[in-house]
């Protein structure tokens, strides 16, 4: 196909994007030889994943998404498996994936790696919850602590996300660091059922959060596998333990988190406790399971991060 036929498909948040966005992405895709962008707003309703549903239909030859982690999971989403590549433009509060995976935080330098040249295979994970329909993530997913953290950033902190980004979270932290464990039973692949009273639960593509803070340092986004951690601290030394595994990167002996890799992975609580997907808390669920689907998205990268 000639470059005069390429077409590009824009999935944008237009709560997120500065005012200059199409026209930078118009002008660079003119350069580049491509046609005429397919503009597809998000909305209330469908963060993106509908959309580029439609542009995968219409044939174009690349989806970019730009706007927050919502926003780059649903389009991730509605990509997986079709071979057509994502750009992102990131435009949210955290930028989890952008983050992991190298992608410039400035807009012009995203446009650049988005409608380049050099892209990299991932695997994406299919997540069901309860009866519902599958969802899929390429970030991680979270049970407990973590989620009812990003929840509260979204509900009642959200002014002061909307305002001071990052901050909302440590005031969700502390707001929450009172919650009770949970009681779950967690099993990877045929393995044993973890039994725990966990604080919160973490199945990971990539390990990086906001601040270079490795949850999982293991995790790698194309490996074919899953990461799991489970942490059940009931004491101060056993956060004591948690800070320091993420101040070193290293578990730490009484810590209580376990970590476990495998393919499948099946999270099972008491009761219904809050999840989230990539940072975005998405309500409450009683048994999650997730599933690896190797090397089924392939996104535009800097070439230093092809490999």
């Amino acid at each position: 196909m000639s470059g005069a036929e390429r077409r590009v498909a824009v999935v944008l948040n237009p709560a997120k994007i500065s005012d200059e966005l199409t026209g930078l992405i118009t002008d660079r895709a003119k350069q580049l030889g491509w046609a005429e962008p397919l503009w597809l707003e998000t909305s209330e309703d469908d963060p993106g994943r509908g959309m580029a549903e439609q542009a995968v239909d219409e044939r174009v030859d690349r989806v970019l998404a730009a706007g927050g982690d919502g926003t780059v999971r649903a389009v991730a989403s509605g990509l997986a498996g079709s071979g057509v590549p994502l750009g992102i433009i990131p435009a949210g509060t955290a930028n989890l994936l952008a983050r992991n995976l190298g992608i410039p935080l400035t807009e012009p330098d995203a446009v650049e790696v988005a409608l380049g040249s050099t892209t990299r295979s991932l695997d994406v994970v299919k997540i069901t919850t309860d009866d519902n329909e599958p969802d899929r993530f390429a970030v991680m997913a979270g049970i407990g602590l973590d989620a009812a953290i990003m929840n509260s950033s979204d509900s009642s902190l959200k002014p002061l996300k909307d305002k001071a980004g990052s901050v909302a979270y440590v005031v969700a932290a502390a707001k929450e660091l009172g919650r009770k464990p949970r009681a779950m039973r967690i099993t990877v692949d045929d393995g044993p059922t973890l039994r725990r009273r966990a604080m919160l639960c973490l199945v990971g593509n990539v390990g990086a959060i906001q601040g270079q803070v490795e949850l999982i340092p293991d995790a790698k986004p194309d490996d074919g596998l899953l990461d799991v951690v489970v942490a059940s601290p009931t004491r101060f030394r056993h956060w004591l333990g948690i800070l320091l595994r993420l101040l070193t990167r290293k578990g730490q002996p009484g810590d209580r988190v376990d970590q476990l890799v495998g393919k499948r992975v099946e999270v099972v609580m008491e009761e219904p406790d809050e999840y989230e997907l990539d940072g975005d808390a998405m309500g409450s669920c009683q048994r999650l399971v997730a599933e690896i689907e190797p090397e089924a998205l392939k996104v535009c990268v800097v070439a230093e991060a092809a490999d």
